[in-house]
Order: C-alpha cells, then sequence, then structure tokens
C-alpha cells in the first residue's frame, strides 16, 4: 500500500510540476476530494528531487552550455553569462514574495475556492495564448526576464500554473513558443530546489521510510515528469498552450462549486 500511494503522488508529482494545470491547485483539491494525505516530508523531497533531475537531463545540453559558456571568454561566454543573469534576476520576485508572504501563501492552501479561482485565472491566462501567434522571434532582455519572473512569483499562490503563467508570459512578450518553454523550464530549476530545500528545513528529525518506496517515488516522478515536459515542448511548438484551457475550467468549476 506504501509503494501504491508513493506512486500515485509520484505521478500526481511528475504530470502536474510541468503541465500548465497547477500542481498546488490539484494538491489542494486531492486533500478535500479524497483526502489524500501526505506521505510524509521525506516523500515529497523525494519525489520533488525527481522532477527536478527530469528537468536537468532533459535540458542537459542547455544547462552544459551555459556551464561550460559562463567560464569562456569571447562572445560565447558573454552569451552565456548574460543567460545566467536573465534567470537569476528573474528567480528574484519568486523569492521575495516566498520570503515576505509566506503567511498568506499558507492560509491560502487551507482553501479549496481560493484555488478554484486561481485555476479560472489561470483557464483566462491559458486562452490568451491564442492570440499571440505561432513565432515572433523577439530576443530575450533584462525586462522580459523580470516581468516572466514576476509572472512566476504569482504562481505561488494554488491554482496559478507556474508553467503556463511564465510560458505564456513570454508569448506575451514575443518569444516563440519553445524559447518561452525553455526559460521557463530552466528558471523552475531553481524554484524546484528552493521548494524542497524548505521542505528540507522542515524536516526536523528523521522519518522512517522504506528504501524501496522512495525509490520508486523518485523514478515515477522522474519518468513522468520527463515525458511531461517533452510532450508539452511539442505542444508548444505549434503554438496550442491553450489547449488545457478546457481542463482547468472543469476543475476550477468543480473546485469552486462542488467541493
Amino acid at each position: 500500500m506504501e509503494s501504491l500511494n508513493t506512486i500515485i503522488l509520484g505521478v500526481v508529482q511528475g504530470i502536474t510540476e510541468f503541465l500548465p494545470i497547477s500542481s498546488s491547485a490539484h494538491l489542494v483539491i486531492a486533500q478535500a476530494l479524497i483526502k489524500l494525505e501526505s506521505q510524509g516530508l521525506l516523500v515529497e523531497i523525494v519525489l520533488h528531487l525527481g522532477t527536478l533531475v527530469s528537468v536537468l537531463i532533459y535540458f542537459r545540453r542547455d544547462l552544459w552550455q551555459l556551464v561550460s559558456g559562463f567560464v569562456k571568454a569571447g562572445g560565447e561566454g558573454t552569451a552565456a553569462r548574460l543567460e545566467v543573469g536573465h534567470l537569476a534576476l528573474a528567480t528574484l520576485p519568486a523569492v521575495a514574495v516566498a520570503l515576505t508572504l509566506s503567511d498568506v501563501v499558507e492560509a491560502a492552501f487551507e482553501s479549496v475556492l481560493v484555488a478554484g479561482v486561481m485555476l479560472l485565472i489561470t483557464t483566462m491566462v491559458l486562452l490568451s495564448t491564442r492570440w499571440t501567434g505561432l513565432s515572433k522571434g523577439s530576443r530575450m532582455t533584462w525586462l522580459i526576464a523580470l516581468l516572466i519572473g514576476t509572472a512566476q512569483a504569482l504562481a505561488i499562490l494554488p491554482g496559478i500554473s507556474r508553467s503556463g503563467i511564465t510560458i505564456a508570459a513570454g508569448l506575451w512578450l514575443g518569444l516563440t513558443g519553445e524559447k518561452a518553454a525553455r526559460f521557463a523550464f530552466l528558471l523552475a530549476i531553481p524554484a524546484i530546489l528552493g521548494a524542497g530545500l524548505f521542505k528540507l528545513l522542515d524536516l526536523g528529525g528523521a522519518e522512517f521510510q522504506s528504501v524501496p518506496g522512495l525509490t520508486i517515488g523518485f523514478l515515477t516522478s522522474f519518468l513522468v515528469g520527463y515525458a511531461m515536459i517533452a510532450w508539452l515542448m511539442n505542444i508548444l511548438r505549434k503554438g496550442r498552450l491553450y489547449y488545457f484551457a478546457g481542463y482547468t475550467f472543469l476543475v476550477a468549476l468543480m473546485a469552486i462549486f462542488w467541493l
């Protein structure tokens, strides 16, 4: 039973972490609907680690180019340092919100209604990408990075999809779907890592968990997360992020009027 619960949580983590449907809203709704309980902070940390590794492996070439280029002189090094700077700047708004509004966010996670209303906002954000066009080809700038990072900061609320709002922001600001998704997923690395570290600080004393159960959870969230990234990237190349709006709308209605 423990392994089955861990597998279910791993699948949910892998799917909702990257698809623009809000993992936090699904957690709040699942807890209210089927009384889904956490299997412990250690399991949550391992599941987050699985999705983190899926991003690292999927974008391994991009990350290697950034790391290797960062120390190089000349044009390649300048471009790599510039992109690292953009990612660092875009991370700051979420950090500021997490540090200053933690009590507000914690209260929001207690309300299914808040999650439902925020999902309606996510729905409208996704629908808006229907009119952004397939490809505009704008280059990343400091202002665009900051605006995308500000959008990510809003996703600290349950129901606001981090991937959805950051990719949509990139599309609104003229990036192609692939460029917007690439930046959003690279930006997710410090976000997922930070969430895992916060949970690690709350871990306190050691929790007993079976190694096989943790391994299964890690592999499940990793494999499902990797598959979801690949699927979403394919959808974005076709300019169809708005396809997910129907699903988030239905889940929002369920959260608001049923639960």
